[in-house]
């Protein structure tokens, strides 16, 4: 019974175009999948490699060198390799204390285990930074 389906299947003059059909659709369902990603702004893609990061990565000691409203530049080590880089932190002011400067010193990062040149010392759900821990936050200080 089954044997004989199979060669009527085979004979079927709609199974050509049905494939195509299929084939079709899975290539559009690609190509928008991609539109979409394509169209997230940069601070949305640093938002969630923040996140990935916060989730994924390993803890570690840093130093914050230079503190700025926009920007801050840190130095540590892991394995014996020192890295130097700084973070974009302008979306992520009302997590700081109002006076930047407060935050040099020593600090935890977040890097990925892979890779770890890929570090982070604040997303939105977790924070490394140790000075200025008690500090009038910027929210606060509209108050």
């Amino acid at each position: 019974m089954l044997l004989s389906w199979l060669q009527q299947l085979g004979q079927a003059s709609w199974l050509m175009p049905a494939a195509v059909g299929v084939a079709a659709f899975g290539a559009g369902a690609w190509v928008l999948v991609g539109a979409i990603r394509a169209r997230r702004s940069p601070d949305e893609l640093e938002r969630r490699r923040r996140i990935r990061i916060h989730v994924a990565g390993r803890m570690g000691e840093a130093t914050v060198e230079q503190a700025d409203e926009k920007t801050l530049h840190y130095s540590y080590q892991i394995a014996g390799v020192s890295y130097s880089t700084s973070q974009d932190i302008a979306q992520l002011e009302a997590h700081l204390p109002a006076k930047a400067h407060l935050l040099i010193g020593n600090a935890l990062i977040k890097y990925h285990p892979q890779n770890p040149a890929n570090s982070i010392l604040i997303c939105e759900h977790w924070s490394g930074l140790l000075a200025g821990r008690h500090s009038i936050k910027r929210e606060e200080e509209r108050i």
